[in-house]
């Protein structure tokens, strides 16, 4: 029950501070769902987002297709991998 001490302007700073957090998590976690890109020596050539099309855009065996529209920066969330390729044979 509301009592006398209870206001709205009260309510709408903690509302407010929920939301602003959620907002954050969701940006922080939305950058990092997207999937490191491989360090093979194409990747690390070039970061334009026109060399990466050139591969993604329809996709073959080694290189899947781009699930989503084009943003214009691929690198902006899709960031190199520290990890060294292991040799296909």
């Amino acid at each position: 029950m509301p009592t006398d001490q209870a206001s709205p302007k009260t309510l709408f700073v903690i509302v407010s501070v929920i939301g602003l957090i959620f907002a954050i998590v969701m940006v922080v976690l939305f950058f990092n769902a997207a999937p490191a890109r491989s360090n093979i020596e194409v990747h690390r050539g070039s970061e334009e987002a026109v060399e990466c099309l050139k591969c993604h855009l329809k996709g073959d065996e080694k290189s899947p297709t781009m699930p989503h529209l084009n943003v214009g920066s691929c690198s902006l969330c899709h960031g190199l991998s520290k990890e060294e390729p292991q040799d296909r044979k």
